[in-house]
Formats: structure tokens, sequence, C-alpha cells
């Protein structure tokens, strides 16, 4: 049986503590999104009381990658942890810190402190660019394993080429259909990509196509344009609220509603 001991020692191991002349550097065994071990340092004189602070990157970094705290949902986040860890940032500074720490609750403060850094992190995960990929994996993941590569598609490319002004996320060839166009819907721009394609495959290059734009819900894009786009565009399904029947919608589009694609 693991014994507490054994968990000390193996966590201990991977903490490194070197003094400079205002106090003490603490590397953690924990990871930022860099790859890089979280530093923080410990301020004041021997006995304390001890100011905790972090190497003032980490807000920094995350508003650099796009995790800005002018975001209200972001800054709510933000407000929420620090108070969770009993911790404040210094905006000037850009420092995140705990102040007036005792030398007897110092070891646990740097333990909470290393942990507010690391959930702060994961802040990178609300950023729109974040939320924009997962979601395209998901409908691409979900879609082409439904699909279990019984249909010919291209990623990225035209849907022929006399149309190359408008590229799809996602096309497919299914035998004897015509081809299906698939917009996996980030913002409202690619709303009208997809409903600039119709009206080019309809009006301009006469080729025969059916043309998808995937909403992640129906917040994603305007009510107006969410309209528009029912009424151009062969099928809108909304992936999040139910996520199986919008796959079902998706592959009926591509292989008909009585095929059988495994």
């Amino acid at each position: 049986m693991v014994s507490k001991k054994d968990i000390c020692q193996a966590f201990c191991q991977s903490v490194e503590v070197s003094s400079f002349s205002g106090g003490l550097a603490v590397s953690t065994p924990y990871l930022n999104h860099l790859g890089d071990p979280i530093g923080i340092y410990l301020l004041g004189n021997d006995g304390g009381p001890y100011r905790i602070i972090d190497n003032a990157m980490t807000v920094a970094y995350l508003e650099a990658e796009g995790a800005t705290l002018d975001s209200a949902t972001r800054q709510q986040a933000f407000v929420q942890l620090l108070n969770q860890y009993g911790a404040s940032y210094d905006a000037e500074n850009g420092e995140l810190f705990i102040d007036a720490v005792s030398e007897a609750k110092a070891p646990k403060a740097i333990l909470d402190f290393s942990a507010l850094l690391l959930r702060l992190n994961d802040m990178l995960l609300l950023t729109p660019e974040r939320a924009a990929s997962t979601f395209t994996d998901d409908v691409k993941k979900a879609l082409l394993g439904e699909l279990s590569g019984n249909v010919p598609y291209t990623e990225g490319e035209p849907v022929s080429d006399s149309i190359k002004e408008v590229i799809p996320d996602l096309t497919f060839y299914p035998e004897g259909r015509d081809p299906v166009a698939l917009f996996i819907v980030t913002s409202e721009p690619k709303v009208w990509q997809a409903i600039h394609l119709r009206m080019v495959a309809d009006h301009e290059a006469h080729v025969p196509l059916s043309i998808m734009a995937v909403l992640e819900t129906d917040n994603s894009v305007t009510s107006s344009l969410r309209v528009q786009a029912d009424n151009r565009l062969d099928a809108v399904p909304r992936f999040r609220n139910e996520p199986q029947q919008a796959l079902k919608r998706m592959v009926t589009e591509i292989v008909g509603r009585h095929a059988t694609v495994h």
C-alpha cells in the first residue's frame, strides 16, 4: 500500500528551493502551458510575515495568449479563483500575491498559491480561439467517425474547379448524390461564406451542391442571420444541445435517409 510518506517524498523530490537576499525561490512540480515549472517567491525576513508572489508573468502571459480580463466571464472566474485562495492581484506591477503569511502557515500557503497559478493557466481554455478549435474538432471527430471512411471527402479545399472563392471546412462526395459542403460555424463570417457559396453554386457556376452550416448553439449567431441560413442552406443543425440528432441530420444530408454508413 502506498503510504503518505511515499507520496510526500515523491512530491518533495520535485520541489526545488533556493535562497536569495530577499527570501526564497520555489520551483514546483507543476508545469504551465509553456512546459516550464511554475515558480513562486517567498519574500521577507526570517520569522515572517512573508509575501508570496509569482514572477509577474502569469497574467501577462494569459492576456498575450488571448485570455484577457476584459471578458466578463473570464474576469469573474479570475476574481473567484483569487478569493478562493486568499490571493490578490497588483495590476500596476502585474503580480499575483498573498500578503502577511506567518512562518507556520507559509508551507501550506505556498502549496495553495502554486495550485492557484496552475488553475489560472487553465483560463486559456476560455479563449474564443480555444473554444472554436474544440468545437471544430468535436464536429469533425463525431461526423467522420459516424461515416467510418465510407464517403470520400476533402478538407479545406474548393468544392470544384469552378468554385474556388469559397472553401468549406469539409466537402463530402457520396456516390450517386450531390456533393455536400459543410461549414463548421465558429463565427458569423462562416455563415456568410456558406450563403455566398449557395448563391455562386446556384446562379453562377450552376454546380449541384448541398450546403450545411453546423452551429454550436442557437446563440452562436444573431437571430436574423440564423433565419437567413435556415432559409437558404440545406441544413443548419445545432450541435451542443442535441449532438446525436445534429449528427444524424448531417449524415442524412450526406448519404440519404435510408443509407447505411457502418
